[in-house]
This record gives structure tokens, C-alpha cells and sequence, in this order.
């Protein structure tokens, strides 16, 4: 399966509305479709709710149509304030007062319209224990996305990997079992292996068994024929060290007294970025700056060189990519990449057996949360809302349980009855509220969380609801 880059116009039909919903008068058909279009953010549960849509005969019972082009969210508000878009969605805000230079008017309706978590993707080969979801903290991936962290194997991205002390082991049916204890003199490590009658017979091999320095060198310290009953040994041990038993040539696990890391290749660095103006970037390097203001010292921006603490590596360890597919496509291309998307692109190309992850990210509570709608919902209902704009602040320090802290809400850009003829007339308004009224009532909450994004609820969605019915008054 090939993912290409949703470049190309969504088709969405949808119709004026029926009796009892939205705009009673606007009734009449249009002869061309709405043109829309601004974040990729939103494109999947856009895509999964249009053939919903089209045979809804609550909310299009005649027919219109709306075609979505995803450009990126600022873009996407400069073809809306401009007139070429008659409804736009943007995943950054607009400030209150306008977008400075944009072409900004007073004559829209700013609507939330769906959350999700932002993942955190990469793609790292040859990763032991194979299988390892990395974790990150904040300042980690803060670092990490200002190029301070170059390679897979850093000491900050082990850190944040922990490996608990493992003392025991039970093997071969628990036949066997090894026992690991630090050592009376510093320095050493005592181990104890109990074997039981019937596993040894006059064919068996060798006990042997290695110390693994954290590099993976194995070095010797036993090999003879085994005897049943408890073997005690001591040997020179160094921190991190973990201990290979094997057992007539069969590699039974290991034993250490040490908690270690994850064992990281060092693989270099890949960064993925978006190239055009974006939503997805405005919200992540928000996060980025609210939780490491030392790391990512500017205020955020659509653009993600504009909010880059410095410059940009321009060696290849940084690579511009077109929307969040892009972004999915060059990481999961890459051993070593590293990128930010919406966490249904994550997931569609999981689904198709592609090599791509999603990191588990710190949250305020001290907890390594992996992306998901109900993390992302947790989150949302930690902000705050501003009823007259339509938007929602989030809360970074909340200590909220269960809260993923890079999340976004994309939001719909929709005309008043003020809107000029050039910025859209009262039926191209009317299918945008129908649009909207679809999404928010019927679509996102059966479709949202298939597809990998989180529905609003709650005080959010009632905020929602309440800027909808402002789309053409």
C-alpha cells in the first residue's frame, strides 16, 4: 500500500438544510461545489465522514456539494479571509483582532470542530528489547526537535528508558533458576543457579555464563559441565552489567542488579518537519515552548523555521516535508527518523504493516502516556474556553491522569450573514453550517476514534455548538 500526499481536493457532498435545521429559507441548490480547504490535520475524519454525508437526508437532503483541499492551516485562512475559500479549517488560531497582513475581516464564525493527539513518530531499527515503544520527557523531545540530540543512543533519551533490575530467572520449566545478589565486597556479584535432578544427563553441554557490559561486549566468567543442586559463584562486576546464562547451548535470560536502559543504536537523528504553514507545527512547537521555554525559546508560529530556537540544520539531519503525510512518509522511509503528525497517520500506515511508532510522552503527572483519543480528550477537558472567540486554551501543567500533553483542536472557519457576495453568498453559508451541525452531531462521534482522533464532549462540544449556530447570523 503507497501513501501519497493528500494534495488533491476532497469531494465532500453535503446539502442545505431540511426542515427544522440551520437556515429555514436557504433552500435553494448551488450549481458548483462550496470550495474549502486549510489543515491536513483533519483530512482522515474529513475523508471517513463524507460518505456519511452524502446520504444523510437530515442535513443534505438536496444534494450540494463541498470540495476540502488540504494546504496547511495558514494557507488555509489567508484563501478564507481572501474570499477563495467560502469555509476553511486551521488547527492554529487566529488572533483575536486578525492575522496581521492576512487579509484579515471580522465576518467569520471560529467553530472547534475535533481534537487529536499530535504523535510523536519514528522509526529506529535494531532497538533491544525488539519491539521497545520509546519514551521521551519533555525536555528530551525538546531537545531533540532543536537538533541538540543528534543520535539514538544519547544518555537523555536512555534516561528517560529505564530497564528495571531483573535478580531473578526461571528457566527450562524451572528446572533451572538463577538468583543474582550484590556482592558483601563492593565490586562483585553473587549468584546462585539451582539445578534440578532429571535436567542433567550425560549429554549435556556446558553452564556457561557472560557478563554484558552495556556496549554488548560479553565477557566470560563461567563454563563447565553443570551438576545438579546450587552452584554459588562471585565475579568482578561493573554497573549496568547483565548476566547471559546458557545452558547446554540453550540461552535461557538474563540476570542483572542494576536497573539499565533500553539498548539504543547509534543511529543518527532524522528530523522531520513540515514545510508549508501549519496547524500541526503551531501546536506542537506551543508545546514545545510552554513546557521548555530555555529549549525552545520563541513563541510559537505556524512556520516551523519561524519557531526553530535557531537556525535549521541544513546537513540533512533536518528534512522539510508537504502536510502531516509527508511528514508519516519520510519517517517511517527513514531508520532514525523522527516527526510530529496527527495520530491517524500513525496509524493508518501501522495498519498496513508499515515501520512507524508512536512515542509514550511525559505528561504533568510523571507518566509516559502513548497518543490516543481518550488522551487526548482528557487533555482537552483540561483547558480553558474563551465563549466568545470559540477557542480553547490548554493547560501544559496539568496533572491531570491519563492526559496526552500535545494535542490539538482544529477548528472551522465559517461566514455571518455580513460575509460579501466575493466571500460567500447565504446558500454557500447555509452548507457550510449543515457541514458543521453533520461533523459535530452525527460524524465525529462515531467516526473520530476509528480513526485515530477524539471527539469533543463536554463543555467543549457545548462550546462548539453554540459557535455554530452563529455560521450565518
Amino acid at each position: 500500500m503507497r501513501f501519497k500526499k493528500r494534495l488533491a481536493a476532497i469531494t465532500v457532498v453535503i446539502g442545505t438544510v431540511g426542515a427544522g435545521v440551520g437556515f429555514a429559507n436557504a433552500s435553494a441548490k448551488l450549481s458548483s461545489a462550496l470550495v474549502a480547504g486549510g489543515a491536513t490535520f483533519p483530512l482522515n475524519i474529513v475523508e471517513s465522514c463524507r460518505a456519511d454525508f452524502a446520504g444523510d437526508s437530515t442535513y443534505n437532503s438536496v444534494g450540494n456539494s463541498i470540495t476540502y483541499t488540504g494546504v496547511g492551516s495558514g494557507t488555509g485562512r489567508q484563501n478564507f479571509y481572501s474570499g477563495l475559500y467560502k469555509f476553511a479549517m486551521s488547527d492554529s488560531l487566529p488572533s483575536a483582532t486578525g492575522d496581521s497582513g492576512r487579509g484579515y475581516r471580522s465576518s467569520f464564525v471560529l467553530v472547534p470542530m475535533i481534537a487529536g493527539a499530535i504523535g510523536v513518530s519514528y522509526r529506529l531499527d535494531n532497538v533491544q528489547p525488539a519491539g521497545t515503544i520509546v519514551q521521551l520527557s519533555s525536555p528530551t523531545l525538546a531537545k531533540i526537535f532543536a537538533g541538540q540530540i543528534t543520535k539514538w543512543d544519547d544518555a537523555a533519551i536512555k534516561a528517560d528508558n529505564p530497564v528495571a533490575a531483573k535478580p531473578l530467572l526461571e528457566g527450562l520449566n524451572k528446572f533451572l533458576t538463577v538468583t543474582a545478589t550484590a556482592g558483601k565486597k563492593a565490586g562483585t556479584i553473587d549468584m546462585t543457579v539451582n539445578i534440578k535432578a532429571g535436567l542433567v544427563t550425560s549429554k549435556t553441554k556446558n553452564l556457561i555464563i557472560r557478563a554484558v557490559d552495556p556496549t554488548g561486549k560479553q565477557t566470560p566468567i563461567y563454563n563447565k559441565k553443570p551438576k545438579t543442586g546450587a552452584l554459588k559463584l562471585s565475579a568482578k562486576h561493573t554497573a549496568g552489567n547483565e548476566y547471559l546464562v546458557i545452558f547446554d547451548k540453550n540461552e535461557v535470560g538474563t540476570v542483572s542488579i542494576d536497573a539499565t536502559s533500553v539498548k539504543f543504536p547509534s543511529t543518527p537523528i532524522t528530523v522531520y518537519y513540515r514545510k508549508e504553514t501549519s496547524g500541526t507545527t503551531n501546536n506542537f512547537a506551543n508545546y514545545l515552548n510552554k513546557t521548555n521555554p530555555t529549549i525552545w525559546t520563541k513563541a510559537t508560529n505556524d512556520a516551523f523555521g519561524s519557531a526553530f530556537p535557531t537556525t535549521v540544520p541544513t546537513d540533512g539531519s533536518f528534512v522539510a516535508a508537504q502536510g502531516n503525510d509527508g511528514v508519516a512518509n519520510g519517517v517511517m522511509g527513514k531508520d532514525g527518523g523522527i516527526g510530529y503528525n496527527e495520530l491517524s497517520f500513525i496509524n493508518e500506515r501501522q495498519a498496513a504493516g508499515k515501520t512507524i511508532y508512536a512515542a509514550k510522552i511525559k505528561n504533568g503527572a510523571g507518566e509516559f502516556v502513548a497518543p490516543s483519543s481518550a488522551g487526548a480528550a482528557t487533555f482537552v477537558g483540561e483547558g480553558t474556553l474563551d465563549s466568545s472567540f470559540g477557542s480553547v486554551t490548554f493547560n501544559y501543567d496539568t496533572t491531570k491522569s491519563g492526559a496526552y500533553p500535545i494535542t490539538a483542536i482544529s477548528y472551522g472557519m465559517a461566514n455571518t450573514a455580513a460575509a460579501t457576495a466575493a466571500q460567500a453568498t447565504p446558500q454557500e453559508i447555509a452548507v457550510s453550517k449543515n457541514f458543521v451541525d453533520f461533523f459535530l452531531n452525527t460524524c465525529a462521534p462515531v467516526a473520530a476514534e476509528i480513526k485515530g482522533y477524539s471527539a469533543l464532549t463536554g463543555a467543549t462540544l457545548n462550546l462548539a455548538k453554540a459557535q455554530a449556530a452563529k455560521i450565518g447570523s
